[in-house]
């Protein structure tokens, strides 16, 4: 495989070849790098507690995977980098 990182479309693309009833060669490398970007991608989805703000960021808190600063609790989603945000209090 390329250098190039493997869009999640190509991932599922090299999995779906291996859900079929035929034997399909899938290249291991290949296949290790399709579960790598589709883990990455599922990552997103699991919701996560923002950290508390830190100095400089006026807000609620901040995206525990962008830092990006949120200025009220209704984001479900960080407008960022799209990580799944948890308000929930513990």
């Amino acid at each position: 495989m390329s250098e190039r990182k493997m869009t999640p479309q190509e991932a599922i693309i090299v999995l779906d070849r291996l859900n079929t009833e035929e034997r399909i060669d899938v290249d291991r490398d290949e296949l290790r790098a399709a579960v790598d970007v589709l883990k990455d991608a599922a990552r997103f989805r699991i919701k996560r507690k923002p950290i508390p703000e830190p100095e400089p960021c006026y807000g609620n808190g901040c995206c525990p995977n962008c830092r990006a600063c949120f200025l009220d609790k209704s984001r479900k989603y960080c407008g960022n980098c799209g990580q799944a945000l948890d308000w929930s209090e513990r």
